[in-house]
């Protein structure tokens, strides 16, 4: 039979991308960087986010990337960039349905999330950069920064804080709770740094009522570069810390029925958690 810290190495395996999804994501780059090049004089391409970070959660996570483009070949109307950029991809791949998504441009290769591009124009302000606010406007961003404050902490704790963001990561998918992934990433980052320990059957639930007990309240920017990051949307932050405070109740459950030598109920706990998605006690 199974023990729960089997069951979440068993899942984190699952979690982490595949050979192909990986090979999948440099497919397209190439056409992506051409077409950028020549139409905004582009100078770099390089992957932010989930993927770009290691803490991407296999067939959920889309591919990011930032298009550090001249600010003087961008326009004041960050709407207005985004749309000139979505003509421009559309020239190179013009049987895809690209969209803007504010603060990115979105390219939907293949059928699954994992084969989803999202570029962002940015430019270089001060030594970090700006990007699509969301408001027409622009907005600092550091993801460099922000991705080496997470690998310190990371590193602190033998690589366990990544997988713990990917476990809190699939747990955001399944429940449709609609919380940022950035967000996310840098609130466990922010819990993690001040525990002595990872254990991830009590460390998901920490993480998680971490945030709760925070009332999803915007982050102030540990590095002090760019503000604060947001959530969500107002008009999810309700729904969101429902199921926030579901999820903890039910890690809960699963913790009391461990330590009471019950792991079928346990393993049953964990499975209402990750919605039916959590590796069987066998």
């Amino acid at each position: 039979m199974r023990t729960v810290p089997d069951a979440f190495d068993v899942l984190i395996g699952w979690l982490k991308p595949s050979e192909a999804e990986t090979a999948a994501a440099a497919t397209h780059r190439s056409g992506i960087e051409a077409r950028l090049a020549a139409d905004f004089g582009m100078t770099r391409l390089f992957r932010s986010g989930s993927f770009g970070h290691g803490t991407s959660v296999s067939g959920y996570s889309d591919i990011d990337y930032f298009a550090v483009i001249p600010a003087g070949n961008l326009y004041r109307s960050s709407d207005y960039s985004l749309q000139k950029v979505r003509d421009s991809l559309l020239k190179r791949f013009p049987s895809t349905a690209i969209s803007v998504r504010s603060p990115a441009v979105v390219v939907p290769f293949g059928r699954t999330t994992s084969e989803r591009h999202e570029i962002t124009p940015a430019y270089v302000d001060s030594s970090i950069y700006k990007i699509p606010n969301r408001y027409d406007g622009w907005m600092h961003s550091a993801p460099s920064n922000h991705a080496s404050w997470v690998n310190q902490i990371n590193d602190l704790h033998d690589k366990k804080v990544k997988q713990l963001i990917r476990l809190v990561k699939y747990w955001n998918y399944l429940s449709g709770a609609g919380i940022r992934s950035f967000y996310l990433e840098m609130r466990v980052a922010e819990y993690a740094a001040s525990e002595n320990s990872i254990i991830y059957s009590y460390d998901v639930k920490r993480a998680l009522n971490f945030m709760l007990s925070k009332n999803l309240a915007a982050m102030q920017d540990p590095k002090g570069l760019v503000g604060y990051f947001h959530p969500c949307s107002d008009s999810q932050k309700d729904a969101a810390i429902s199921r926030l405070s579901t999820a903890v109740v039910r890690c809960e459950k699963a913790l009391e029925a461990e330590a009471a030598g019950r792991i079928a109920d346990a393993f049953a706990w964990w499975d209402k958690v990750f919605f039916e998605k959590f590796p069987a006690y066998r």
